[in-house]
């Protein structure tokens, strides 16, 4: 809800300065995608390539705070909604593998779906979402 908060503080409030800082939002917002996006990947910790994964899902409301159009800031508003879903679905499911098999890193869990079909089941409509 931070995120929409920002959308209508600065839109309402500080028109004058969000359209100062637009440009710089814009820049900021491509830099932290791609510098989230290439730590995730590195990361073999389940929760932290989630949390990774989920400030570069971030980047992309703020390239549309950044974008000043109405379409960007519809899909900014529908960004914020499916991160929530998104996010805590995932760090659920990450607890509950943890629960379920005690494991936390990738490279130990040696595949999941043998041992947690139903669990399976959900990551893969979560992800493909």
């Amino acid at each position: 809800m931070r995120a929409y908060e920002l959308v209508q503080i600065n839109m309402k409030l500080f028109s004058h300065a969000y359209s100062v800082f637009c440009p710089w939002l814009m820049i900021l917002g491509s830099i932290q995608m791609t510098y989230a996006d290439s730590t995730s990947f590195g990361q073999h910790n389940f929760k932290k390539r989630i949390a990774y994964s989920s400030i570069s899902h971030m980047s992309f409301i703020i390239l549309g705070i950044g974008s000043i159009s109405d379409i960007g800031l519809n899909g900014t508003v529908l960004q914020i909604i499916s991160h929530g879903f998104i996010g805590a679905t995932l760090f659920f499911l990450a607890g509950t593998s943890y629960d379920k098999l005690r494991f936390l890193y990738l490279d130990e869990m040696d595949g999941i779906g043998p041992n947690a079909k139903n669990i399976q089941d959900l990551k893969f409509l979560r992800f493909k979402s």
